[in-house]
């Protein structure tokens, strides 16, 4: 979306990435009225976000990684043969520089 783009088109941009052909079809009407858009552009932001979080937990759900255990949480008596020391270091990331 370049600069030039209205705040009106820029909300019938996100509708049609939503596929919603049924509020497209009827977007004249809709947007004639002030308190309508501002209504429009609540609600669209709203099924952004909400279909947005569903996305990330279908995908999280799919992948099957499971729940994460806090590092701080983990149980060092077991296994005994881990080394605290460099899982720590590792956890720092440093190793990325």
């Amino acid at each position: 979306m370049n600069s030039l783009t209205t705040p009106q088109a820029a909300l019938r941009e996100q509708a049609a990435s939503l596929r919603l052909h049924g509020l497209l079809e009827h977007w004249g009407e809709v947007m004639a009225q002030p308190e309508q858009a501002s209504w429009v552009a609540q609600m669209l932001a709203w099924e952004a976000a909400e279909r947005s979080r569903r996305s990330l937990e279908r995908r999280l759900r799919d992948a099957h990684i499971g729940r994460f255990k806090p590092l701080v949480d983990f149980d060092w008596a077991w296994p005994k043969s881990i080394d605290r020391s460099a899982v720590e270091e590792l956890m720092t990331l440093a190793f990325v520089k």
